[in-house]
């Protein structure tokens, strides 16, 4: 057994594994809520309400933190974080994802302790990691702030999110499904692509020049993503479309900066593009449904949420995992079919689950478009998920260690 030969095995394995179990969850929900294949149980709190939390809590953060465990001590010219330092906080990670889900078997108060051990998990995972921070020297450190104050805000969204269930509160859950995305999961995807991108580009292009930007950039983001919390929380659409457009303006920016002709020979590139493209698709979405709430109109729904959430974070996931898994293995550093499978799946969800908030698509549909694309994810997902379960699970091709 292999999994704790280095930080991203046994995170990645275990985000794969949550990613395809909520997902499956989510179709089979859908399965039952729109065709009526069966009766739908109980739960303690809505539907949706663990949808967000199993989709934004418990599989994004084991890849991110699987992805900076690795990356920071590197990043930082550190030495490599050891095994205690991830071989605990991953376990206990996993075992409050699973008194998640056994709390919707038992209840709201049993329920409430999951989101609270996961919240410790990560508090630990947090403290190694900043420990990471305050050992490099402060030129070192420089675009690594990004992360300290978004994985705090994870945490803290989980502890909402326990007293939201403990509670049953609606406008609790929802301000920790807000936090989730627009405090941790959207800036630090962000701040990871802000660095993965041009530096791939320059490993693998030929006379690649790598545009000179701050390393500070991506705290901009942050901020303007926090705007557009803040100003969720006090109702202000026109402030808000001004902030949401600023933001699409800024991805756009970084996206024709990043981008050469040639990126479209290279597989892991191109799956990296892919992804980000859908952060400026979102904040436009977003910047839509703004100036139409300001004027009394609610349309575009949960668009600008999927786009955000499934075209952008699920995307660039896919990417991340594929090189990282590929490059820590052993393995050449290059696309495969089932990663091409998996992120043509998302897209596809994504664009279904978009077009459902247009009802004059919807109503053109002989199905309902949102039950749909929850499937198309899970189906496209099993075979990239169950390749490269097997590389985190199998030693290095090469015979190194990690």
């Amino acid at each position: 057994m292999h999994l704790f030969d280095a930080p991203h095995r046994a995170f990645f394995l275990a985000g794969l594994a949550q990613a395809l179990l909520a997902l499956a969850l989510w179709s089979l929900w859908l399965a039952g809520a729109f065709a009526g294949a069966y009766s739908l149980p109980l739960l303690p709190v809505s539907a949706i309400a663990l949808h967000g939390f199993f989709m934004v809590y418990g599989i994004f953060p084991f890849f991110i933190f699987g992805f900076l465990m690795t990356t920071y001590p590197r990043w930082m010219q550190t030495e490599a974080l050891s095994r205690t330092a991830y071989r605990g906080p991953v376990m206990l990670r996993v075992a409050g994802l699973a008194m998640t889900y056994l709390g919707l078997a038992l209840g709201r108060a049993e329920l409430a302790w999951g989101p609270v051990v996961m919240a410790l998990a990560d508090a630990w995972l947090a403290q190694n990691l900043f420990r990471v921070y305050h050992r490099a020297r402060s030129e070192a450190r420089r675009g690594i702030m990004l992360f300290n104050v978004t994985i705090v805000a994870e945490i803290l969204g989980l502890l909402l999110y326990g007293l939201g269930f403990y509670k049953a509160s609606t406008p609790m859950i929802l301000l920790a499904v807000h936090v989730g995305l627009f405090l941790f999961l959207a800036p630090t995807l962000l701040g990871v692509a802000y660095r993965m991108i041009p530096f791939f580009c320059a490993q693998v292009l030929v006379s690649y020049q790598r545009p000179i930007q701050s390393p500070n950039a991506p705290l901009g983001f942050l901020g303007g993503m926090a705007a557009h919390f803040a100003l969720i929380l006090w109702h202000a659409p026109l402030a808000l479309a001004v902030v949401d457009g600023a933001l699409a303006a800024a991805a756009w920016h970084y996206l024709w900066l990043w981008f050469r002709r040639d990126v479209v020979r290279e597989g892991l590139l191109l799956l990296l593009f892919i992804g980000f493209s859908w952060l400026g698709w979102a904040y436009v979405l977003y910047a839509v449904q703004d100036l139409n709430q300001a004027f009394g109109l609610f349309v575009l729904g949960r668009a600008p949420l999927h786009a955000l959430g499934l075209g952008f974070a699920l995307s660039l996931v896919i990417a991340m995992v594929t090189r990282v898994t590929r490059g820590h293995s052993g393995r050449t550093l290059q696309s495969d079919h089932v990663s091409w499978i998996a992120l043509t799946g998302v897209q596809i969800a994504t664009i279904l689950r978009v077009a459902a908030a247009f009802p004059s698509v919807d109503r053109l549909a002989t199905i309902n478009l949102s039950a749909v694309a929850a499937p198309v994810v899970v189906l496209t997902f099993i075979p990239w998920a169950f390749r490269y379960s097997y590389m985190l699970l199998t030693p290095r091709l090469d015979g190194r260690p990690g």
